[in-house]
């Protein structure tokens, strides 16, 4: 992997984490980062655990053009405990840049 690559990698990592912990309050462990082809799309998709429970899965997709956090994917075990907690996973409000 080159340098740019690996450092759009890092800063999209950065960029979902500071997501998941201002919108929702989770510490996150990253296992998994993937750059999706350039000529196909501009997304890093960022792929972990919530830091205490490998059971709560969820998937964050970064546009490393401009640095927002694009889609948040997560399984049910990760739905439940963010319902419990008062949040409601499936509502984006427009303008949302709490990943930056």
């Amino acid at each position: 992997m080159n340098k740019e690559d690996q450092e759009i990698i890092d800063r999209s990592k950065e960029i979902a984490m500071k997501y998941l912990k201002g919108k929702y309050n989770l510490d996150v462990v990253i296992t998994k980062e993937k750059l999706l082809p350039k000529m196909a799309m501009k997304w890093v998709t960022v792929s972990g655990y919530v830091q205490g429970n490998e059971q709560l899965i969820f998937s964050v997709s970064v546009n490393y053009e401009t640095n927002e956090q694009e889609s948040f994917s997560f399984n049910s075990e990760l739905e439940a405990y963010l319902i419990s907690k008062g949040y409601d996973p499936y509502i984006r409000i427009e303008g949302d840049k709490s990943g930056e």
